[in-house]
């Protein structure tokens, strides 16, 4: 690689790193009282829901990942760094749908979010909060979804043509995320333009890396389902995409015989929890020669492009699932994640080079980017609500007797009967001050005397 090419990557990724301010703050942790046995800042009023569930889907349309696997992971866990994979020096994408449910949140606004970001760039794994994001969250319930098209971002790391997004957060006042739908989230886009604006030096025939003509969707879903053999629900974590082709620069294209899907489903139990995953199936042709099938079998193909001098990689990324079983906050359970990828296109990949400290490629761009989370207690999650807590003035939990009404406020307008005389003593001054005003105003007159002149 020429040393032109470096110039203006190194310049984008300096930009980004001179503005540490508008990296993320790590996440604040829930105050507690100074005195152990001083009340929580806030207690639960009225019926409260039994159920205990955590789950999130994200779904991306497009990143562009510039340096990949080429920053370490920080951490504040001492020797952690080495055992966590590398981030990418620079990321950015597109069409990003999110739907979380977390009935464990501090905040009751936080029970349920989802957000349909137009785009967002991490720096290290650093990421701000992109503008003009659709957001909607509950508590309270939003019997009706958000829809709107979203901002299309200007940048020579992808071109957007339409935008859209969707977004529902739903929660029963009694049942809590016993209601359906639950969470979701989704974008789609109408042309897409990835890596635009490459420097000449690049050796590709057109300009535009990764080009998708047709409609590209994402749907990011967060739900409960039935439990068999049981009257609990299970968490289903659920993530989707659709699209028809993709086209890359060398008259390559891909059809996309079999979109992807990912889910993930946490009974509370390992046996019964699982990770589903329907893997895409991609058609390649070039210039109208089929080249090939990309399918879980064959995961993976390199096509040359312009005398072997670049070489673009394509990828079914690989399924990581996570499992664990858990506790806290006054119960257990299981809880299980996984992450997919429909493609990876790497653009002039190292693997070849065999050197140390190298990323894994010039740049790679990630299409259909899943990632799916969920927890549930064990037994399922319980669709019931807590009776009031019982007090010696409410034996059994009854319902409590009506308050008695509340003495009225003491009056603070022109009504105030407690101090009469403050009226009086306000509409006499503004008496006296009229009274001044029209009295005559009297100016005497000095008198000027000639330098030497004495007498009257």
């Amino acid at each position: 690689m020429r040393r032109s090419l470096s110039v203006p990557l190194a310049g984008l990724l300096l930009a980004l790193v001179a503005a540490p301010a508008l990296a993320q703050p790590p996440t604040t942790p829930v105050p507690g009282p100074r005195d152990p046995n001083q009340p929580p800042a806030s207690a639960p009023n009225g019926p409260q829901s039994l159920a205990h569930a955590v789950g999130d889907a994200g779904t991306g349309l497009s990143v562009v990942r510039l340096g990949p696997q080429g920053v370490p992971t920080n951490t504040i866990l001492p020797g952690l760094s080495e055992q966590l994979p590398k981030q990418s020096v620079t990321e950015f994408g597109l069409g990003l749908a999110s739907a979380q449910v977390n009935t464990e949140a501090f905040l009751s606004t936080e029970r349920v979010v989802t957000q349909a970001n137009p785009f967002g760039f991490a720096v290290a794994g650093r990421s701000p909060q992109s503008p003009g994001t659709l957001v909607q969250t509950a508590i309270p319930d939003n019997p009706q979804p958000t829809n709107g098209g979203l901002p299309i971002p200007e940048t020579p790391l992808g071109k957007l043509k339409v935008l859209n997004g969707s977004v529902h957060a739903r929660w029963d006042e009694k049942l809590g995320p016993c209601i359906s739908p639950l969470a979701t989230a989704k974008t789609s886009l109408a042309g897409l333009e990835i890596l635009s604006a490459l420097p000449a030096e690049v050796p590709l025939p057109s300009k535009s890396l990764v080009s998708i003509p047709d409609t590209f969707e994402a749907n990011s879903n967060v739900r409960l389902v039935d439990l068999p053999g049981s009257k609990n629900k299970a968490v289903e974590s659920t993530s989707t995409m659709r699209a028809v082709s993709v086209e890359i620069a060398g008259g390559i294209k891909i059809d996309v015989a079999t979109p992807p899907t990912l889910t993930a489903t946490a009974t509370g139990d390992e046996k019964t929890s699982k990770i589903t995953y329907t893997a895409p199936v991609l058609k390649v042709s070039q210039n109208g020669k089929e080249l090939g099938t990309l399918d879980a079998a064959h995961p993976t193909l390199d096509i040359p492009l312009v005398l072997d001098l670049a070489v673009i990689k394509l990828q079914i990324a690989g399924l990581n699932e996570k499992k664990a079983s858990f506790s806290g906050n006054g119960f257990s359970g299981f809880q299980l994640g996984a992450t997919a990828r429909m493609l990876d296109v790497q653009l002039l990949p190292t693997d070849k080079l065999k050197l140390p400290n190298l990323p894994t490629a010039l740049a790679q761009i990630s299409l259909g980017e899943q990632i799916v989370r969920a927890a549930a207690p064990q037994g399922g999650v319980v669709c019931g609500t807590a009776q009031p807590p019982q007090t010696p003035e409410n034996p059994g939990g009854a319902a409590a007797p009506p308050k008695q009404k509340a003495p009225p406020l003491a009056y603070t307008n022109a009504a105030y009967q407690s101090i009469p005389l403050f009226w009086v003593g306000t509409g006499l001054l503004l008496a006296g001050v009229v009274l001044v005003a029209a009295l005559p105003v009297r100016t005497s007159r000095s008198r000027v005397r000639a330098p030497g002149v004495s007498g009257p």
